[in-house]
């Protein structure tokens, strides 16, 4: 329902993301035609149209990524702006038994992080999340379009990443759920000792006040660390498996290349799918 008011906006950033998805998708074709036509054959005409042709897509890319994040950012704005506005308006239509019912932290940090982070996965969706899986989708479909042979291999190994990914985010998802939780353990005490600090002045207790806030503290600390060191495991085991990937693309590609069944061009537009995968 906070979405609705903004879907034009919102088309709008689908269809400029889609543009740039099917210029990266067109370009490994380009380069396989300049590789095949233009340096195989030493023919500089064809590399310089080619080439030029592969530079014009280029600035359309550019100009649709930049219309994608453009209406993207007002999106996932007006849509955090919109909630934190509905959230503060019931906030003050609250009964006091309801009222009581939530710390005031809590109630901070669900009009600050929270909201936060849903601004970010919403930006995220128009911008990124949408456009991840039709690339890997056009990508192995491209693939096969050019060598269907190699692209076999890449058909093997991206169901693996998507397992791998799969268990790793639903592990790294309780993870940040723990560290959302101390955050806003941290705001609590932190407004209750805002809101009670002539009271702990005048009962002179300054000293088990920091304590309590540096108990809170270090759990969150704690929390994020072990979080964030686990989800670094992400981008070297895709590195890894991709560039393994890559290499026995480049062995099998020599050996089609020597049988005939496959070209220069062919293999570097594969690899290239490969990279744009990862």
């Amino acid at each position: 329902s906070y979405i609705h008011p903004y879907k034009l906006a919102a088309g709008c950033a689908l269809f400029f993301m889609l543009v740039e998805l099917i210029v990266e998708l067109l370009q490994p074709l380009l380069m396989a035609k300049i590789i095949n036509d233009g340096v195989m054959e030493q023919n500089l005409e064809i590399v310089m149209v080619w080439g030029g042709i592969m530079l014009f897509f280029s600035i359309i890319a550019l100009v649709a990524g930049i219309f994608n994040t453009f209406y993207a950012s007002h999106v996932s704005q007006s849509f955090s702006y919109d909630i934190r506005k509905s959230i503060f308006r019931k906030v003050q239509e609250l009964s006091y038994l309801q009222f009581s019912l939530f710390p005031a932290g809590s109630l901070i940090t669900r009009m600050t992080n929270d909201i936060q982070q849903l601004q970010n996965t919403m930006f995220m969706l128009l911008r990124i999340m949408a456009r991840a899986p039709l690339l890997i989708i056009g990508g192995l479909v491209m693939s096969f379009i050019v060598q269907p042979k190699l692209a076999l291999l890449l058909a093997v190994v991206v169901p693996l990443l998507f397992v791998f990914l799969f268990v790793l985010l639903n592990k790294g998802g309780k993870l940040f759920a723990a560290v959302q939780d101390k955050l806003d353990s941290v705001n609590n005490v932190m407004g209750e000792n805002l809101a009670g600090m002539k009271l702990i002045r005048a009962f002179l207790r300054r000293n088990y006040e920091v304590k309590r806030f540096k108990v809170a503290n270090m759990n969150l600390q704690e929390r994020t660390v072990k979080a964030l060191r686990f989800m670094e495991i992400t981008m070297p085991v895709l590195l890894l498996l991709m560039n393994i990937t890559v290499v026995f693309l480049l062995w099998f590609g020599s050996r089609e290349m020597l049988s005939g069944s496959a070209n220069v061009g062919e293999v570097v537009a594969i690899v290239n799918y490969a990279t744009r995968i990862t």
